[in-house]
């Protein structure tokens, strides 16, 4: 089980900000506007100045056509290079950007194993400075993500290999819209030194999803552990 030790948040004040919009106007758009204004006072170092978001469209890090070659000539042959990673039950090639440099280091996943269109891009640890979308990153709280989803999701608990990942974004701003070729993923982990109590209401059935608006995971109140890229097949 993961447990992430909880670092500064930049966006410390957007489940407050764009919940209070989101009652006072009504609709998410509403909340997602109120976040973005937060994003835009952050502070930017110069290595997140440098990286394309990792969001779904064409201002994202990777595209339904992106190849190795696209990769190499955006960010330099000599930033890429294969490696054997976990993938579900076993490990898998995965092309790895920045393999050397946590801040800024991400893995990408082939529809065919090593080519083929990306079917699975993800970054994270708690020192990866990649930026989603409504400028979330890893370390975000859940308040953070319900503000930005405009609403809570399903997730999964923190028993095996998928523990955390978020399942189901209940159709809110975060879910693939139509005509999108991905969805953005996101992998959820639990604070370090929670009471057993509290872990245990979130864990213990490998199959069980929770809402992230649950009393169990209101108490567990995990926090952004990865950020990730979802391809539909187009097969």
């Amino acid at each position: 089980m993961t447990r992430l030790p909880f670092r500064a948040a930049l966006l410390a004040s957007i489940g407050a900000i764009a919940l209070t919009a989101c009652q006072e106007t009504g609709p998410p758009v509403a909340a997602l506007e109120a976040a973005e204004l937060i994003v835009e006072d952050a502070p930017v170092t110069e290595t997140m100045s440098r990286l394309p978001a990792m969001t779904c469209g064409a201002d994202g890090l990777i595209g339904a056509e992106t190849t190795r070659e696209t990769l190499a000539a955006m960010f330099g042959a000599e930033n890429l290079a294969e490696e054997e990673l976990s993938w579900v039950d076993s490990t898998e090639t995965a092309l790895v950007l920045y393999p050397n440099e946590p801040a800024t280091r991400a893995e990408l996943f082939w529809l065919d194993k090593s080519s083929g269109g990306p079917r699975h891009v993800r970054v994270q640890g708690e020192d990866s400075q990649w930026i989603g979308p409504v400028g979330l990153f890893v370390g975000a709280s859940l308040a953070d993500v319900e503000a930005a989803n405009g609403g809570p999701f399903e997730m999964m608990g923190f028993e095996n290999h998928n523990a955390g990942e978020v399942t189901n974004w209940q159709g809110g701003a975060l879910a693939a819209k139509p005509g999108e070729t991905c969805e953005v993923g996101m992998v959820m982990a639990l604070p370090a030194d929670l009471p057993e109590s509290i872990v245990s209401a979130v864990s213990g059935d490998p199959e069980k999803v929770y809402r992230s608006d649950s009393p169990e995971m209101r108490a567990a109140n995990p926090a952004v552990y990865g950020l990730a890229l979802d391809f539909f097949d187009p097969a």
